[in-house]
């Protein structure tokens, strides 16, 4: 069997088993899908998604997963009593004592209260009991002797007892006899003295309220933005070793038709376009690898045959640079792409 033979037999069967493992779509296809879960569900529902999808006949792989809080704001009214030991009995006075507001932080919840004017409350804290002397006069006129016969001891008045302390008696009319000035009646003030209690009160509690609202942020739920990328379809999802064998007839073949390169791959390089491999496809193979063995510039210049120019004229082939993958339909003879 001569080379041409061995050739066409080796073309054969690239085509028998190329033709499910390189597709010829024009685009990647992405799938992507947003799911808003409870925050307590998070865990469960992260665990739950699926690193290979299909839809419609397509195969997509699990690409990237973004998680996004949504948070609510929780509102709650807040009430604080405040007491101060204060020297003064003026309401007013009083609340001066006060600060006019509050800023709260409790349980995650932030707010100001304000003081309440109206809610001052003052009651005695230190207090004591006072006794003190008061007095009380009585006027007797026309008493007919300055004696105290007729003349009260003792009195009650508003819960208190005076005591008769210091009685003056005045003349109040006279009769001449014999030549002298008789007394004929009297006019007595009688002084008494009492004891009343009273409380003295050294200090007092003053009470006020503040008033107002506190405010947090919580989440409640995650929203999962989910993104998948096409991997490829139902029909040609081989397995990795049907693509292995084919891989290697490709490499085979290769070898065999090495004097019949059909595509010509440069690179830049200081300005230079350098041929840094060949390549042979046919009309029928829609991916070309130019996948270097060593560091190379990003920009390549793909160079095709004249006969398989016209081949491919208005195709799309795949472009392989180690794992990524570009789809590009011919138009020109040659071509620049970045990588």
């Amino acid at each position: 069997m001569n080379k041409i033979r061995i050739a066409g037999l080796s073309l054969l069967l690239i085509l028998t088993f190329s033709t499910g493992c390189f597709a010829n779509t024009e685009k990647l296809k992405t799938y992507e899908e947003n799911k808003i879960v409870p925050i307590e569900n998070k865990a469960e529902y992260k665990n739950s998604i699926e690193n290979e999808i299909t839809l419609e006949g397509i195969i997509y792989k699990l690409k990237d997963v973004k998680e996004q809080e949504n948070k609510t704001i929780l509102v709650k009214d807040k009430e604080i009593t405040e007491e101060k030991i204060v020297n003064t009995s003026n309401k007013h006075s009083a609340l001066k004592l006060f600060e006019k507001e509050k800023k709260i932080e409790e349980d995650g919840y932030i707010g100001i209260v304000d003081l309440q004017q109206n809610s001052i409350r003052l009651r005695a804290n230190e207090s004591y009991i006072e006794e003190y002397k008061v007095d009380l006069k009585r006027e007797y006129n026309n008493v007919p002797q300055n004696e105290l016969n007729e003349i009260p001891k003792t009195i009650q008045e508003n819960g208190t007892t005076y005591y008769l302390v210091d009685p003056v008696w005045n003349i109040a009319e006279t009769q001449n006899v014999d030549g002298q000035e008789i007394p004929t009646s009297y006019k007595g003030v009688m002084n008494y003295e009492g004891v009343k209690r009273r409380t003295i009160i050294k200090n007092y509690i003053a009470t006020v309220i503040y008033k107002g609202t506190l405010k947090k942020k919580e989440a409640d739920s995650i929203t999962f933005n989910i993104i998948y990328e096409e991997i490829g379809t139902q029909e040609n999802n081989y397995t990795p070793a049907i693509i292995t064998i084919t891989a290697g007839i490709i490499f085979f073949s290769g070898l065999i038709i090495l004097r019949r390169k059909n595509i010509f791959i440069y690179n830049i390089n200081n300005g230079k376009w350098k041929l840094v491999k060949k390549l042979h496809i046919s009309k029928n193979d829609s991916l070309i690898n130019i996948t270097p063995s060593i560091v190379m510039s990003g920009k390549y210049k793909i160079v095709l045959s004249n006969k398989l120019y016209n081949e491919l004229l208005n195709k799309n082939m795949t472009i392989k640079y180690f794992d990524k993958q570009y789809i590009y339909e011919i138009k020109e003879k040659e071509f620049e792409i970045y990588v």
